[in-house]
């Protein structure tokens, strides 16, 4: 689960998605913060324009009371009568008001909501601040532990002045239709969110669709080497994509096409070595061809010139027929050694074909006193390989393995099957390969041999059989002691 989580992560599409929502996420909060800051700003700034409306007429009303006493309309007491009613109507009239103070131009409070406060000195500096200035102050305060905004007017009239009101509004109210706000953005950011993220893991699947299919053609060719699959999910495009999958299609046909030309090339340079190597056995075979020819030559001089009974007769009649079927199948064998064949793989059995060749080799090993060991396996099924280009791949290796061993040696062929695969081993006793030149030796053109004794191509086009049967070559060698060239194929039993 970690692992495809990871993967999409990586992918194209998820990192569409991902810095897409990243993106929408800044954006709706960004948002939302500005929306919230502003909102708040506006009902901040209207609960103080109500509040400075309702201090105004307050002062408005108060003042002509003042006036009142001053003129001696009204005597003190009825003042400090009206004062009271004032306040107590206005409280109960808005109940965002949490307190009212009327206080006279020497600072002390002349009326309160609050008993408790009359007679006494205001410490409210705002307020005081506003006696001497005559000019309305608004600040920000709490009463009793609930958030206020303090509102300090002049009681005058231009410059005569007879104190000042101060009224306490709540924030309450206001706060609560903020914290509403913010549920109201909060779902709606939530809301969108989702919306856009569907939209954008649509638009995200659409504009990544064609370039997952070049990216699973792409894998199939990785891990299957095949350049024929169709193009299946590929639509004409007229955009960036577009342009970009008309790119990899023509670079997808460029790579077919070098494709064949190199199993052309393949071909040839398979065929030429495989002329090299029955160049080289040329002498081996003229001997096995030789032998039973002086046989057959001395057979026909007797009965040609040497009076013979029948059961002699018949006897070198037999001899003769032996010696031409030991030809014929030595010549056969070098002819489909040597025949021009494309790659046509079918069942076949590697201990056979290994003995077949081993019919070519045993002179040119004898000759340099080399000693051939066998161990084949005898639990090696059959397998699906072009008998002809294995069996140049095997002589190949086992030409180079008797031209290493000049003094003489022992080569040892083995057969094995190890997890679903079939190894075929060539071991011999020569001088080894320097460390210095192992990494080269399947390079094309390639060889330590002198003029005229090798091309270069045996082990490059081994190599390349090889790996057109979905094989691997391998070699270690280790200089004094000998080297070991290992062919795994791909194992498929024909007994099941």
């Amino acid at each position: 689960m970690f692992e495809k989580l990871k993967r999409w992560i990586f992918s194209l599409q998820g990192k569409f998605i991902l810095v897409a929502s990243v993106c929408i996420l800044i954006f709706t909060v960004a948002g939302g913060f500005i929306i919230l800051s502003r909102e708040e700003n506006l009902y901040r700034q209207d609960l103080i324009n109500q509040g400075s409306v309702l201090s105004e007429i307050s002062r408005l009303m108060l003042t002509n009371v003042m006036v009142y006493n001053e003129l001696g309309i009204m005597d003190k007491q009825d003042l400090i009568d009206y004062l009271d009613y004032f306040i107590m109507n206005f409280m109960e009239r808005d109940k965002r008001v949490r307190y009212v103070a009327v206080v006279d131009n020497s600072g002390w409070i002349i009326a309160h909501s609050d008993i408790a406060e009359y007679g006494k000195l205001c410490s409210d500096e705002a307020t005081l601040r506003t006696i001497l200035t005559l000019e309305t102050t608004i600040t920000d305060g709490s009463f009793q532990n609930e958030p206020i905004i303090n509102i300090a007017a002049p009681l005058n009239i231009s410059t005569k002045r007879w104190g000042g009101l101060r009224i306490g509004l709540s924030t309450k109210e206001v706060q609560k239709s903020i914290d509403a706000l913010k549920k109201e953005i909060t779902v709606l950011a939530i809301l969108f969110s989702m919306i856009s993220l569907v939209i954008i893991s649509v638009g995200a699947g659409v504009l990544s669709k064609p370039v997952i299919s070049l990216s699973r053609i792409m894998d199939g060719i990785k891990t299957h080497g095949d350049l024929e699959q169709q193009y299946i999910g590929l639509k004409d495009r007229k955009d960036e994509l577009g342009k970009l999958q008309n790119s990899f299609l023509w670079m997808l046909q460029r790579l077919r096409d070098a494709d064949k030309e190199r199993k052309k090339t393949i071909e040839v340079l398979a065929q030429t070595e495989k002329m090299v190597s029955i160049g080289r056995l040329a002498s081996g075979v003229a001997h096995e061809i030789n032998n039973p020819l002086g046989g057959i030559t001395l057979c026909f001089k007797n009965l040609m010139e040497t009076q013979v009974d029948s059961l002699t007769r018949e006897k070198l009649i037999l001899a003769i027929n032996d010696g031409l079927q030991k030809i014929k199948g030595i010549v056969e064998q070098l002819l489909d050694f040597s025949k021009m064949t494309v790659t046509e793989k079918a069942p076949a059995n590697l201990n056979s074909l290994i003995n077949q060749l081993l019919v070519l080799l045993n002179y040119p090993a004898s000759k340099k006193n080399i000693k051939i060991v066998s161990e084949l396996s005898e639990d090696i099924p059959e397998i699906l390989i072009d008998e002809n280009k294995m069996a140049q791949v095997f002589v190949n290796i086992m030409i180079n393995a008797l031209q290493a061993m000049d003094g003489g040696g022992t080569l040892t062929i083995r057969t094995a099957k190890d997890n679903g695969l079939c190894v075929v081993s060539f071991e011999d006793t020569g001088a080894g390969i320097p460390p210095d030149i192992m990494p080269n030796i399947f390079d094309p053109f390639f060889t330590t041999k002198g003029v005229g004794e090798g091309t270069g191509l045996g082990l490059s086009v081994s190599k390349g059989i090889v790996e057109q049967h979905g094989g691997i070559i391998e070699a270690e060698s280790m200089q004094g002691v000998g080297t070991i060239f290992r062919i795994k194929l791909p194992m498929e039993d024909k007994r099941c």
